[in-house]
């Protein structure tokens, strides 16, 4: 069987991709698009001929969570030869390879070698489940189902600027009505229980510290989700300062707190004991015995054995870091990732990180121990810091760097969405009191 695709599917990827849109970015696209291809196929419609009562069928086809069925008959049907349980399905790619020649092919049979294979096994690794709404039920959200049909919107764009016919204009998709709700997120109090939960409920300490570590520098810098996990060794300092690349490709400065950054030190302790899988390796790392030594042909080498006397205590295994990565030793590192698996399938894998999912997943398992009744996520943390730093007086400007908004506008959906100004206003300038 092959896999459904759109007509010059694998050239809007590629194009994408020569165009430097981010690797995650890349996968949104095919997935959405996929999909689309997904219901074209089981209905029998040429893409050529999509009309707009099509388009309007594909609404309440994922309205009903239809897709769900189908998706999951396309991966019985073409992902057998494919061993999907390998594939990594929450990280985001990281970096990719060019296209070879033999990629831009319609409709290949499985799955083709290089860039698009990548792209079509982390779709098919996650379709069916990573696009299922909150809801109870299989069916999409008017807001998920807009973001789908914003991609097919911009595939159509695509074929116009490389003169290929299209069945219809993409004003001619229109979206559907959703609802708009006000940002909510917990009292400062309850965010601060938030944080400081893992130290209560994880059994295992290590644990503990890197998800406490974790919700501290979410709070702290403001970050997405995905440019925390995203982190790396060499990313961090002592001063806290920290360039991210972010949504777009857009770099931005972040600035840790000092409670944030004593956290991370507490957590690189651990982490440094997690260096290497090979136990001589870290049994080196481990030593501390001498400051340095010198080989053989008479040239200095910083060793991987540092004493630890060089170092305030304050920031201690911060500094240690800076050391590694001042002489180079971080790139053995078998991960260079800052957040690391403890156990689970990609403990020990070369290049293994935390997953977007396990994390908001204990997230939402901290805040139901906690018995917070607002649904909270990584994004509330975020949230949170606009939210918080606003209500302190801090400028829409500055927010729209920290958060690394293209628009103001945005910024300013976080700023007035706090009911602490709103109720302030009431208390302060109604006039039967």
């Amino acid at each position: 069987m092959e896999i459904p695709k759109l007509n010059d599917q694998d050239d809007f990827l590629i194009d994408l991709q020569n165009n430097n849109y981010s690797p995650q970015t890349i996968v949104n696209y095919a997935r959405d698009l996929s999909i689309f291809a997904v219901f074209l196929h089981f209905r029998g419609v040429d893409f050529m001929k999509v009309t707009k009562k099509d388009i309007s069928a594909y609404k309440g086809y994922l309205v009903a969570g239809e897709h769900i069925k189908d998706l999951d008959k396309i991966r019985e049907g073409c992902v057998k030869d494919v061993d999907i349980t390998t594939l990594n399905k929450d990280e985001a790619l990281r970096g990719s390879q060019r296209p070879s020649k033999d990629l831009g092919g319609m409709n290949t049979p499985g799955f083709e070698s290089g860039f698009l294979s990548d792209i079509y096994k982390k779709v098919y690794g996650s379709l069916g489940s990573s696009v299922r709404s909150s809801k109870s039920s299989d069916g999409l959200d008017p807001n998920s189902i807009n973001r789908m049909l914003s991609a097919l919107r911009s595939f159509l764009k695509f074929r116009i600027e490389w003169d290929l016919e299209i069945p219809l204009p993409p004003d001619a998709i229109g979206m559907m009505k959703a609802e708009k709700r006000m940002k909510k997120i917990p009292p400062m109090e309850e965010m601060i229980r938030l944080i400081e939960s893992p130290m209560e409920f994880e059994k295992d300490e290590k644990v503990a510290l890197r998800n406490r570590c974790m919700l501290e520098m979410l709070f702290a810098t403001g970050m997405r989700i995905s440019e925390l996990i995203g982190l790396d060794l060499d990313q961090i300092n002592t001063e806290g300062h920290m360039y991210i690349l972010g949504k777009g490709r857009k770099e931005r400065s972040v600035y840790m707190t000092p409670r944030s950054l004593r956290w991370l030190n507490n957590y690189l302790k651990v982490r440094l004991n997690y260096a290497f899988t090979d136990e001589e390796q870290q049994k080196e790392i481990e030593g501390f015995t001498t400051e340095r030594e010198t080989s053989s042909s008479g040239d200095e080498e910083e060793s991987s054995m540092l004493n630890l006397e060089m170092f305030d205590d304050d920031l201690k295994y911060i500094q240690i870091v800076e050391k590694y990565r001042e002489t180079g030793y971080l790139k053995k590192f078998d991960s260079p990732a800052l957040f690391i698996p403890f156990s689970g399938g990609r403990y020990g894998k070369k290049g293994s990180r935390i997953s977007t999912n396990y994390f908001q997943e204990k997230i939402a398992e901290y805040r139901r121990k906690l018995g917070i009744q607002m649904k909270t996520s990584a994004h509330s943390l975020r949230h949170g810091f606009a939210t918080y730093m606003a209500e302190k007086g801090a400028s829409p400007a500055a927010l729209q760097i920290l958060l690394g908004h293209s628009s103001l506008n945005t910024t300013t959906k976080y700023v007035h969405a706090s009911e602490k100004f709103a109720e302030d206003t009431v208390k302060q300038y109604h006039p039967l009191k």
